[in-house]
């Protein structure tokens, strides 16, 4: 009697290979996912660091407090009826914006300014006439493992037109 040779695969063996290959598969769906949800932190990171650049920047525009000349005021916020009149930087503290027109939907935008005492701390707020305040900016969303936050000291001079 003559031995046929084996010369194939068996049924085992394509077991073997299509597990190999379904793990394979596997791994590179789930790395992919991962890519893409880094890559949409970063997306939303750097649109929330545009925002908070923006908002610092349009405070930093205004003058440094409503009296052009000491006695600064004490109590930060808003002399004016609407964002529209605002002078001043300290206005703008607790304020909350929306950009969801501009289409950054989903995003949380806050302002705060208050007096410091640059001899004691700059990060504490201070309820006295100081010639300093600190203006802090956060933008946060959803995606974001912690928000993104600006920080400003700004410094007021007497005679200031």
């Amino acid at each position: 009697m003559k031995h046929r040779s084996d010369s194939g695969f068996s049924i085992t063996d394509i077991i073997m290979a299509l597990s190999i290959i379904s793990v394979a598969i596997v791994g590179i769906m789930l790395a992919q996912r991962n890519y893409i949800q880094s890559t949409s932190q970063v997306e939303v990171g750097l649109r929330a660091l545009s925002l908070a650049n923006s908002v610092m920047s349009t405070i930093r525009m205004h003058r440094f407090d409503e009296n052009l000349n000491e006695p600064w005021d004490v109590t930060p916020g808003a002399e004016e009826g609407s964002a529209d009149n605002y002078d001043d930087i300290d206005d703008y503290a607790g304020v909350s914006w929306d950009f969801s027109g501009d289409g950054f939907l989903g995003f949380t935008i806050t302002s705060r300014v208050f007096n410091v005492d640059l001899n004691s701390s700059w990060l504490d707020s201070v309820d006295v006439r100081t010639s300093f305040k600190r203006i802090i900016v956060s933008v946060d969303h959803g995606v974001l493992n912690s928000p993104v936050v600006l920080s400003s000291v700004y410094a007021g001079i007497d005679g200031e037109e």
